[in-house]
């Protein structure tokens, strides 16, 4: 179980989840500045956008999603819309096969761009045409055939939860997360019935941005209140705290619509005169928390320490044992870091200098990183670990990371800081 504390600082929406287990906070989320979150395409957004360019080199295509900017669309990321010529999976993986220029499509954001202002380190927006749309237990993909669900989930739950969702919308496609089996039909079928709605409204978008020949944001990417709801609603949420009744309104607009039953969980904070503290996070301890966010170093429990580097290429951590024995050592390590990449939002290559264990605990330490990153959003995969004790992973790219978010505050909106 979790509690969610909602702060505004600097004029921008901050969440932090806290643990009931540990106490911890195992993840924070933030919006950009307002300016910058308009013109840049976020995590999830949906565009009805142009193709402006076709590279077979690449194999993938630009798009022209309005406001003078582009994103790439790998051929890997094509899906043809349900109910069109070649509908499904591409038959072909060349991109000329898939789509030509003038075309308008549909578009998802499935990983944000690094928009900097050197043309060298600038990175485009990957984008999909697998259109899914987040609830709190589901996801709709209106172009996409199919009941699809986590593994958490057996085939039998599928297929009957999968039954009762074609039944009251047939077209388009679903994906159970693991809470659904445990809520009941009206609750479900709200959520659902949302989720469509949203679809509607986009397309309604989508024709205006058409008949305007302007390609256009069609659908809002998650603001930092609707993703900690979207990440760790179906995870069990205890309480949600929040500091304006602008997030308590906000907060309670979503979950109305998608999580019901968390909606009297939501309170505006309240301080007396005799508080020492005016802040959600500074009682909570979540501001000093997110200082240490920018030290390289961070101590372990029995004395040891990791170190945290992040390069172009990959993120790099190095594991001191200080006092402790080498297991020990390893294995508070391997929750740490897997606690510290999610809440930093590290992406790509993470290589972890294990210290040289026996053979026999090997496989222990990677079933450690592969447990404390289960229910990581972004999908963390571990490789497994080298001849060198190097352990290597993945993980997914969705936003940007904390460090990019702060240093964007800084650099490009100064009167914020």
């Amino acid at each position: 179980m979790f509690d969610v504390y909602m702060e505004v600082i600097e004029g921008q929406n901050h969440a932090a989840v806290v643990s009931h287990k540990t106490g911890k906070m195992e993840d924070i989320f933030l919006d950009y500045p307002r300016g910058y979150a308009f013109h840049t395409p976020k995590w999830a957004a949906i565009y009805y956008g142009k193709v402006t360019q076709v590279d077979t080199r690449l194999n993938a295509a630009f798009v022209d999603l309005g406001n003078g900017k582009q994103g790439i669309l790998p051929a890997k990321h094509f899906w043809k819309p349900v109910g069109t010529k070649g509908s499904g999976p591409p038959k072909h993986r060349d991109i000329s096969y898939l789509v030509g220029t003038g075309e308008w499509l549909f578009v998802q954001v499935k990983a944000e761009g690094h928009d900097t202002d050197e043309e060298l380190h600038r990175k485009l927006a990957r984008l999909t045409t697998k259109i899914r749309i987040p609830g709190r237990s589901l996801l709709y993909s209106p172009n996409v055939v199919g009941i699809f669900s986590s593994h958490w989930i057996n085939d039998r739950e599928e297929a009957f939860i999968g039954e009762k969702l074609r039944k009251r919308h047939p077209r388009g496609g679903w994906v159970i997360r693991q809470m659904a089996p445990d809520l009941p039909d009206d609750v479900l079928y709200c959520e659902a019935d949302h989720l469509v709605e949203e679809w509607e409204a986009a397309k309604d978008a989508a024709r205006e941005a058409r008949d305007a020949q302007k390609p256009a944001r069609v659908w809002d990417a998650p603001d930092a209140i609707e993703r900690v709801f979207i990440d760790y609603a179906r995870r069990g949420i205890d309480r949600i705290e929040v500091m304006t009744r602008q997030q308590a309104a906000h907060a309670r607009l979503w979950t109305e619509r998608f999580a019901p039953d968390l909606t009297d969980k939501i309170f505006v904070a309240e301080f007396s005169p005799q508080d020492r503290v005016k802040s959600l996070f500074e009682a909570h301890g979540i501001h000093s928390a997110m200082e240490l966010l920018n030290e390289r170093t961070v101590y372990l429990p029995s004395g040891g320490n990791i170190v945290i580097e992040r390069t172009q290429a990959c993120v790099v951590i190095d594991i001191n044992a200080g006092p402790s024995d080498s297991y020990t050592a390893n294995m508070e390590a391997a929750e740490e870091i897997m606690r510290q990449i999610r809440i930093r939002n590290h992406s790509g290559i993470i290589i972890c200098d294990m210290i040289s264990s026996d053979k026999g605990t090997r496989n222990q330490l990677v079933t450690a990183f592969e447990e404390n990153g289960r229910f990581d959003p972004a999908d963390p995969q571990v490789h497994g670990l080298t001849r060198l004790m190097m352990m290597e992973m993945t993980r997914r790219r969705r936003s940007a990371s904390l460090r990019d978010k702060t240093s964007v505050i800084a650099d490009k909106f100064p009167g914020n800081k």
